[in-house]
């Protein structure tokens, strides 16, 4: 009927409605979804951005005043390599190189060793043990650097030692090999007890278990752990500083004692120089060992 067919539409037409406004809203929320992850997104650019500027731009400044040909640095000058020349034909330069080299490969090699040896032993220690050696590991890494370094110098003093390269050897080997125990032992949790158990069946000794087995499988964090310890080295100043004597300057000591008369592109120089040979080091571990072992290590560490 007529009375029938006016009802009707007009549930459809209500129905419409409801179905239109659901739509609406559903519209609604997905712009202002969209505008809220558009937010996010710029904000998160922007504080991208500024950090990233906070990081490289004073790398930045150093490269590019490395090559000012102006010595005042006030000005750009044009491009040189004068700078670079004057900083390898330095003596005391090429001396203060050789000698933190020569340090920083000792406490890397130390490092890797008793490190490795340390988290394989902490491996077979009891729940107390354990947790007592953990804790002694990171109180050397939480402990300020120049608390161990003081504490050194004055053992070193009382028993009248002769102070030079190898006391900063000990310290630096004491503080950074807890950085490498700390790689070495995360990928250590990570590597199944079956490849013991089988070698174990098969009648291989413990010994033959690390050597064969356990050492190879942390190799990638053994390197890590090292290449850790050697650019901590290089850039340490404490130790050198109390331990190292007269005969112990290193490139940071050599750059603190430049720049007590000023900032020059020398010292900029010497900067870029450390920098590349830095990024040279890292491009050697990295062909030997491979990217993703070396960021994979470096992660499972932090």
């Amino acid at each position: 009927t007529h009375r029938q067919l006016s009802a009707r539409c007009g549930a459809l037409v209500r129905a419409h409605g409801r179905s239109a406004a659901h739509h609406h809203r559903k519209a609604d929320h997905a712009v202002e979804e969209s505008t809220m992850k558009l937010r996010q997104h710029w904000f998160s650019a922007v504080m991208s951005a500024v950090v990233f500027v906070f990081l490289f731009l004073p790398i930045i400044v150093v490269f590019k005043d490395a090559f000012n040909a102006n010595k005042t640095l006030l000005t750009w000058g044009g491009a040189t390599f004068t700078w670079f020349g004057e900083a390898l034909s330095s003596e005391r330069f090429r001396s203060a190189f050789l000698t933190s080299i020569g340090i920083a490969v000792v406490v890397m090699l130390l490092s890797m060793v008793l490190a490795s040896l340390g988290a394989i032993g902490m491996s077979k220690m009891s729940g107390k043990a354990k947790g007592a050696y953990d804790s002694l590991v990171f109180l050397r890494i939480t402990l300020p650097e120049i608390v161990i370094v003081v504490g050194l110098f004055v053992v070193a003093r009382m028993l009248g030692f002769k102070l030079g390269p190898a006391w900063v050897v000990i310290a630096q080997t004491l503080i950074y090999s807890a950085y490498a125990f700390v790689t070495i032992s995360a990928r250590l949790t990570n590597i199944s007890g079956l490849y013991e158990k089988a070698a174990q069946d098969l009648g291989a000794s413990q010994a033959r278990i690390v050597w064969t087995i356990t050492l190879p499988l942390l190799a990638p964090s053994i390197f890590v752990g090292g290449l850790l310890a050697f650019t901590f080295s290089l850039d340490s100043v404490v130790a050198p500083t109390f331990l190292g004597g007269p005969s112990a300057e290193t490139i940071p000591l050599l750059i603190m004692g430049m720049i007590k008369k000023g900032v020059s592109a020398e010292v900029n120089a010497i900067g870029v120089i450390m920098s590349v040979f830095n990024f040279l080091v890292l491009l050697i571990v990295v062909k030997f060992i491979g990217i993703k072992q070396v960021a994979g290590s470096a992660v499972k560490g932090s």
